[in-house]
């Protein structure tokens, strides 16, 4: 790989909010050297792992291929937390101009910690889980090097089906286009560093983390099926229901990520990649009614999103109806002090400049990391892309037939008691849905869980 188009990226390029980490706890007998062995051989697979991006004479976005190591931290566990590893580098902009646009945490000790923190642009959440995967078989001296291209050649059979929006979308389009381009602004990279530095010293992310397993979680994937409902629908009902509740409203914004990359290119592989789209509907939640009346209502606004191929891939055809530089533009509107009408304007219509800030829910769903000789999974977490248009960002995996859930969120908008009482009451609402009368649950990480 030379280069790789950033397309429909263009709005995540200047997001004060976008990484995407996983953490990944190992048993085994490593050394410093075996493991930056292994990620030398991964960049060799991920050739996106050792990129930057590149601007051309058209205002084209690429992801460039470049010489030099990727950053890669070791510690022993006496030196060094993952929280406090995460929270620094987690608040330091990634260098666009010069990459590469990913960090590696290692710190080595009975269980040895694999913290991989990356920007959105080389990789969606399943990116993220491939590229953990490939990690894991590279430590147990299994990896395949063949290198994981991210394919260029659209699929036509789905393609051709979603290009085609309204024409009223076009002509509303060019005209913002065309007012636009009467002063349009291009930012700079020292622009958008100030600009990132501003946003974190306003919003402070911060995690609460915690886990699903046993037959509290079977029961959970029991009862869904029975109703009808997958268990993404019943847990983003759950959670959806909690916060209107604890926040007293009875509507809410949420959003939902959606992998689409089978759809999007032809022969897709377990590369890197940004390959999703989002879809964003209301909720609403009627106190009167029990759990399950709730949650078809809210279930029935989902599919109608994300089983319409045209509704999934709106999102990705829609931005691209825009100059580059406006959608650029549209984050220093919403989240800066950047005042034009135009990139105000945008920014209200795709929901970044909403006071009612919304939940985004993204579920990689269930996987299992057994197949190993090595080596031993302890644990696989992921902490998904926290869009600034949400209050609450819940990232979920299944590990081994333990669902981990990770809500993001910022301390300047909402506090860790809050976060804690949603996820309480979600956690209520779903015991509630499976007819038990009791639930003890297990905050995963005691120390995490009341902040980093």
């Amino acid at each position: 790989m030379e280069k790789f188009p950033i397309l429909n990226e263009r709005l995540y390029l200047r997001s004060p909010s976008i990484n995407v980490c996983f953490r990944a706890i190992v048993k085994g007998i490593f050394n410093k050297n075996k493991i930056e062995k292994a990620l030398e051989n991964i960049c060799i697979r991920h050739p996106l792992l050792n990129s930057l991006v590149e601007i051309d004479n058209e205002n084209n976005a690429w992801l460039v291929q470049k010489n030099g190591s990727i950053g890669i931290e070791c510690y022993e566990s006496n030196e060094m937390d993952w929280q406090s590893w995460y929270k620094k580098n987690d608040n330091i902009a990634f260098d666009f101009l010069q990459g590469p646009l990913i960090k590696f945490c290692i710190i080595i000790g009975n269980n040895t910690e694999i913290i991989i923190l990356g920007h959105h642009i080389i990789g969606d959440g399943i990116g993220y889980l491939n590229l953990t995967k490939d990690i894991l078989f590279a430590l147990d001296n299994k990896l395949d090097t063949t290198p994981q291209i991210p394919p260029y050649k659209p699929n036509d059979k789905y393609f051709k089906e979603t290009i085609l929006l309204d024409s009223g979308v076009h002509s509303f389009a060019n005209s913002l286009n065309e007012e636009w381009r009467k002063s349009r602004v291009r930012f700079s990279e020292k622009e958008y560093s100030a600009f990132f530095e501003c946003y974190r010293n306003k919003y402070i992310p911060n995690l609460y983390m915690a886990s699903i397993e046993g037959d509290h979680l079977n029961n959970i994937l029991e009862k869904s099926k029975l109703n009808g409902f997958t268990v993404n629908e019943i847990i983003a009902s759950a959670f959806s229901m909690a916060a209107m509740e604890i926040l007293n409203k009875n509507e809410n914004r949420l959003g939902i990520a959606a992998n689409i990359r089978n759809e999007l290119v032809s022969e897709p592989n377990n590369c890197m990649g940004n390959f999703v789209t989002g879809i964003s509907t209301k909720a609403y939640y009627d106190p009167a009614k029990d759990f399950i009346s709730n949650a078809r209502t809210i279930t029935a606004a989902i599919k109608d999103q994300l089983q319409n191929i045209k509704n999934r891939h709106l999102v990705v055809h829609f931005l691209n109806e825009f100059d580059k530089d406006l959608i650029e533009s549209v984050m220093f509107a919403a989240y800066g002090n950047f005042g034009h009408n135009v990139s105000k304007k945008l920014a209200e219509l795709i929901g970044e400049q909403l006071e009612n800030k919304g939940l985004g829910i993204s579920n990689l769903g269930r996987h299992d990391f057994r197949n190993y000789e090595n080596i031993k999974i302890v644990d696989i977490q992921f902490i998904g892309p926290a869009f600034p248009a949400n209050l609450l960002t819940v990232g979920l995996i299944t590990v081994n037939g333990k669902l981990n859930i990770c809500i993001r969120y910022n301390e300047g908008e909402i506090k860790i008691d809050t976060v804690k009482t949603i996820y309480e009451k979600a956690i209520e609402l779903l015991m509630k849905c499976i007819c038990l009368s009791s639930f003890s649950y297990e905050i995963t990480f005691p120390t995490v869980s009341t902040g980093l």
